[in-house]
């Protein structure tokens, strides 16, 4: 089985939406598990009203949440309900019930009966930075970085399920070159680019040389805009996946991309299948 583990609703859409999509009709079991309640996350649907809609955030998020995963076939939803942190630098990302301020012991314990009890071949969350370094992001790598060497382990939180042990685990990725190419296409068509107009000054996107698998979701594009769509309060009409016609994403941008952490199984990468090497 897949399984991931994101910061809050939506990071599951956005960063491997496809690839659940991918993975689901094929019939392999997947889950996912959402760290945070996303109660900081600023509001973009404008016919939802900030007063009526900020106190139910938490409750608003988790529906959509429940909605995107079932669009994807997620077989699976965990929802942790931890308190968002908000953005990096943020005073809230001090407040003691933050997911950033729980102390990791607690977090790895659930994730481990989580994992031990899906028993899943192959594990995604973020890299060390969080891919862009929110807190909330940086806390679920460590968290599961460390659930997945635990879980493995009888003498490691004995009272939460049978050892179980991970054979794969992927950060996901998002190529640096793809980011040229969403600013070159941007501007060629006369958009606005979500990361600017200047290569140069832009620090997201994983170096090429890191990418060590790239999964064809070019039949998933559909569906991973309708979950993105169930996202109403995060996801707006501009949002980038949004707005380019679905034939162009098929053509220019039909891959999920994701970084190797770790293996215990062999791999001969570059890889086009997140269980390359484990045996059926």
């Amino acid at each position: 089985g897949l399984l991931a583990v994101h910061a809050h609703a939506d990071d599951e859409t956005i960063t491997m939406g496809g690839t659940f999509a991918h993975y689901a009709s094929l019939g392999v079991r997947t889950a996912n598990v959402c760290c945070t309640d996303g109660r900081l996350a600023t509001i973009v649907d404008p016919t939802m009203v900030e007063e009526e809609v900020r106190p139910r955030l938490r409750e608003v998020r988790h529906a959509e949440l429940t909605e995107a995963c079932a669009i994807l076939g997620v077989g699976e939803l965990h929802w942790l309900g931890y308190h968002d942190s908000g953005m990096e630098g943020a005073a809230s990302n001090r407040e003691p019930d933050s997911f950033w301020t729980t102390p990791l012991d607690g977090i790895v314990e659930r994730l481990v009966g989580i994992i031990r009890d899906f028993r899943p071949d192959v594990v995604v969350t973020y890299d060390a930075h969080g891919a862009y370094g929110h807190p909330d992001h940086v806390q679920a790598h460590r968290a599961t970085l460390l659930a997945v060497e635990a879980a493995q382990h009888a003498r490691v939180y004995p009272e939460v399920g049978k050892p179980w042990r991970v054979s794969k685990l992927y950060y996901t990725a998002f190529a640096r070159s793809s980011v040229l190419k969403i600013i070159e296409f941007s501007r060629m068509a006369g958009m606005e680019s979500p990361f600017g107009d200047d290569p140069e000054a832009v620090e997201f996107g994983t170096p090429d040389e890191l990418i060590t698998a790239r999964i064809d979701c070019s039949e998933q594009i559909a569906v991973k805009r309708r979950a993105l769509q169930a996202h109403r309060s995060q996801i707006a009409d501009d949002f980038p996946l949004m707005r380019v016609p679905e034939e162009m994403l098929r053509e220019h941008f039909p891959t999920e991309h994701y970084s190797l952490a770790l293996s215990r199984v062999p791999v001969n990468p570059p890889e086009d299948d997140l269980f390359a090497g484990i045996a059926g």
